[in-house]
């Protein structure tokens, strides 16, 4: 798991504004994370986005028949949430400030998620 934990702290450490980044389960159960905010509860996050990532999937299949979330983004104050899908069983989450840049975020959640797939093949 030293794999997840460094890919997950460098992509905290290379977005301003991201408080934390976590490996979960669609079961919601947190794999690994890391957080650079004590206040960020990641197994709450971590099982809180997963229930709204299983609803939005089921949603999303039914009313426009595509089951697939390529990423999904809450925003709330005072955190937003991003995730992105891993696989059909695991997602990358990130906690971080409504200021935080989404596009960078995007960029590095990207390179991050295709370094995490490799490490779950």
């Amino acid at each position: 798991m030293r794999e997840f934990e460094t890919i997950l702290s460098n992509l905290v450490v290379d977005v301003e504004g991201l408080y934390a980044a976590a490996v979960g389960g669609v079961d919601g159960l947190l794999i690994e994370g890391f957080t650079r905010a004590s206040v960020i509860d990641l197994e709450s996050a971590v099982a809180e986005h997963a229930g709204l990532l299983r609803a939005t999937r089921e949603s999303y299949a039914s009313t426009m028949s595509t089951p697939t979330i390529h990423e999904w983004w809450a925003v709330g104050e005072p955190l937003v949430g991003y995730v992105t899908p891993l696989s059909d069983d695991y997602f990358l989450l990130c906690v971080g400030s409504p200021e935080v840049n989404l596009g960078r975020l995007r960029v590095k959640a990207r390179q991050a998620a295709e370094a995490l797939k490799e490490v779950l093949a």
